[in-house]
């Protein structure tokens, strides 16, 4: 969906709201083309429905404003693409480089106060589902010149995300939870810390001289970044 980042108006909130499960409620046009997509925020919408990237939340409802959502996790991962992507080219370049510097030095305090500081800065939703975090944290990943392997289905044996720097050998290992509450955070981190533990993530990395690997806890808008004190 690279026509969406051609608009004049901005669908993020929207666009969180549908990855988060829930449903829009927009105007929608029979009659447009490709070429009046730009026009407005409502064609948009009319493309998307046109096209099968969004359905009617009820199939029966017959009128001009309808009720939007995702139809199914093939296109709610074309969606996660999208906010990745918008997530890369947003967030400031300096605050990316600093925290992904201090993922590497293994300033766990540090790199919670600057992501907590994206997550403040980005995103404009208290509540998401987990794969908006996964998102947001593959986001802040790509295209800054290291491998990066998402893992968007759970249970295949990979991590959330698979940091790695193959001049240096080095990487970092990220799993992700959302907690239910604050005071879960740490709690979750520890989790993630045992999946990656137990799920022996690290032995697809032999040959790699440093491996870090982080459990890392969302709520709302608060984070916990939590390092592995393990193998390195």
């Amino acid at each position: 969906m690279t026509f969406v980042k051609r608009t004049d108006f901005d669908v993020t909130d929207k666009f969180e709201t549908l990855l988060n499960g829930g449903t829009i409620t927009q105007t929608i046009s029979d009659e447009l083309t490709y070429d009046t997509l730009h026009s407005s925020e409502d064609n948009l919408w009319s493309v998307l429905l046109m096209t099968g990237y969004i359905t009617k939340a009820d199939p029966c409802e017959d009128n001009e404003t309808v009720s939007l959502r995702i139809p199914n996790k093939e296109i709610a991962s074309i969606f996660e693409d999208t906010v990745v992507r918008y997530f890369s080219e947003t967030v400031n370049e300096d605050t990316i480089r600093e925290f992904i510097n201090t993922l590497w030095e293994g300033n766990e305090e540090r790199a919670t106060e600057i992501l907590s500081g994206l997550l403040w800065d980005t995103i404009s939703y208290n509540d998401y589902h987990e794969d908006y975090y996964h998102a947001f944290l593959a986001g802040i990943f790509v295209g800054r010149g290291y491998s990066v392997d998402s893992n968007k289905e759970k249970g295949l044996g990979r991590p959330d995300l698979l940091l790695k720097d193959r001049k240096n050998k080095r990487a970092i290992i990220i799993e992700a939870k959302k907690s239910d509450k604050e005071s879960d955070l740490e709690k979750d981190c520890g989790k993630a810390i045992k999946q990656i533990i137990d799920e022996k993530y690290a032995e697809a990395l032999k040959g790699y001289e440093q491996v870090l690997s982080y459990g890392v806890a969302f709520f709302q808008k608060q984070v916990r970044v939590k390092l592995y004190l393990g193998r390195k």
